[in-house]
């Protein structure tokens, strides 16, 4: 349950970095999560389709990384793009 509150946060974080630096396509992302949390490359694909966002799609190479941090946090590690034209 609480995992669903991190793809929120991951979301609304992501989007908004995107909008800052004029981003139309991540092409690279790379998240650090807990060990045991159940955020996951198929999670973060489906939560941006669900919402119908055009930034996550089959060019986005999508890294989760595990390991032992804060449980319930979430690092974005990298975020490489395409810019908008």
């Amino acid at each position: 349950m609480h995992d669903t509150f991190l793809n929120q946060n991951l979301y609304d974080a992501i989007t908004k970095l995107c909008d800052e630096n004029a981003m139309a396509k991540i092409t690279q992302l790379v998240i650090i999560v807990h060990t045991h949390s159940h955020i996951n490359e198929s999670s973060i694909r489906e939560y941006f389709g669900d919402r119908r966002s055009k930034l996550i799609g089959d060019w986005t190479n999508v890294v989760i990384e595990k390991k032992e941090i804060e449980p319930l946090t979430a690092t974005i590690e990298q975020i490489d793009g395409e810019k908008i034209e």
